[in-house]
């Protein structure tokens, strides 16, 4: 084999071995971040404690709805006493100002169900967003960490869309997803699923 033939088998050798290499550590892959972000067992918990919060403010509104309910039904039945005939010109004066009491505690009731449903909506958004905004950030740092240590050149989020509502990633092959293999490193650590009681 002459100098020639021998550089041009060793490049060749060479370009095989860096195309290889590359096709390995250089990839670019993908992630669906939504089916990973609802796959991680954190995610039904913290729901699960989201759902509780709203359940708690949901009886405390229905008792605060049943208050008022009587309040108005306690209030009808003033306005309906206030102008009875056989009611003396005090009695009456006496029953005006009950009403008239009633009607300002009534309406004080109202302001302070009304304040309730918005701070304790705004509660439950800010957990939310709380919630979701801690998971995705373990999840990225999960993803960030297993595309450094296998030397991926660029994770891409299938799971969006555009502003176009197109897909943010119209094709990629199969074989370049990882994320089952996300899935599987952030729930390493799940707890065990508690066991079935047994049938009688």
């Amino acid at each position: 084999m002459n100098r020639t033939k021998f550089h041009l088998s060793v490049l060749a050798g060479l370009a095989g071995l860096v195309a290889s290499s590359f096709a390995q550590t250089g990839r670019i892959v993908t992630v669906d971040m939504q089916k990973t972000f609802d796959s991680y067992y954190k995610t039904p918990i913290a729901r699960g404690k989201l759902e509780e919060t709203r359940d708690s403010f949901t009886k405390e509104l229905q008792a605060k709805q049943e208050t008022l309910k009587t309040s108005v039904d306690e209030l009808n039945k003033l306005k309906e006493e206030q102008d009875r005939p056989e009611y003396t010109p005090e009695v009456r004066e006496q029953k005006k100002k009950a009403l008239n009491e009633k009607l300002a505690e009534l309406n004080n009731m109202q302001r302070d169900m009304q304040e309730y449903q918005r701070s304790h909506q705004r509660i439950l958004e800010e957990q939310s967003l709380r919630m979701r905004q801690n998971i995705l950030k373990e999840v990225t740092e999960v993803v960030t960490k297993e595309a450094k240590d296998a030397g991926y050149m660029l994770v891409l989020d299938r799971s969006g869309n555009t502003l176009n509502g197109l897909p943010s990633v119209v094709y990629a092959q199969d074989q370049l997803d990882i994320t089952a293999d996300i899935i599987k490193i952030l729930n390493k650590d799940a707890p065990a699923a508690p066991a079935e009681a047994p049938k009688p």
